[in-house]
């Protein structure tokens, strides 16, 4: 096969050497061509081819090279997948959370419109009774009607201070919700800060894997 042939001729290419360097370090000359040095190596890669164990030797070599390879594919594979799921993950989060967002701003406008809606349409009943008693009253006596609508002013007006107390109550429990909401908004900025700086390390890893399967290949060949 091509994988068997790769390990037995970088198994011969060294065979080869070790004959030349052997008559180099023997006396032989170190320039030109070395019929013997060569005559040798090919006789020991006889000898080798010849070996019961020879076949054996090369299976098991080329098997450990298949093993190695498949492993950092798998291992190059899974962290891809994982890459991806956590990229998924991660999106689903940010768009839940814009869209929680978007939802809670909106209610709370909703809140306020309807809120002041009310106000204004209980300050025009409380106008419109004031008007309706004074009339009434024009009718009766000036002075009984003058002293009702004292009384009257001073219960509108005591309702308005009460509304407008609610009022600044219900904006001030507003504002606490939304300093809420922004300190979990950008409490959930660092987690995805966090989370973003761990994609980089997953990406490092996945370099690193398949720097090593390149190795491994390089090894192989």
């Amino acid at each position: 096969s091509a994988g068997g042939g790769g390990v037995f001729a970088t198994w011969a290419r060294n065979v080869l050497v070790a004959e030349c360097e052997k008559d180099k370090s023997s006396g032989g000359s170190s320039v030109g061509f070395d019929p013997e040095g060569l005559e040798r190596g090919a006789k020991a890669l006889r000898e080798i081819n010849k070996s019961p164990h020879a076949k054996k030797v090369l299976d098991l070599a080329k098997q450990q090279e298949i093993t190695r390879q498949n492993e950092a594919k798998q291992k190059e594979a899974e962290a891809q997948a994982m890459a991806q799921q956590y990229n998924i993950e991660r999106e689903k989060v940010h768009w839940n959370e814009q869209r929680k967002f978007a939802q809670q701003q909106s209610q709370q406008k909703a809140q306020i419109a309807q809120y002041e809606d009310e106000l204004t349409r209980k300050r025009l009943e409380v106008e419109h009774e004031k008007q309706r008693q004074r009339n009434a009253e024009l009718v009766s006596m000036q002075e009984e009607s003058n002293r009702r609508i004292d009384m009257e002013k001073l219960k509108t007006e005591e309702r308005i201070q009460a509304e407008r107390r609610a009022t600044e109550k219900y904006r001030s429990e507003l504002e606490k919700d939304q300093i809420k909401v922004k300190a979990i908004a950008e409490a959930e900025g660092r987690v995805k800060e966090h989370r973003e700086n761990e994609d980089i390390f997953r990406r490092e890893l996945i370099l690193k894997a398949k720097e090593e399967r390149n190795k491994a290949v390089e090894v192989a060949k």
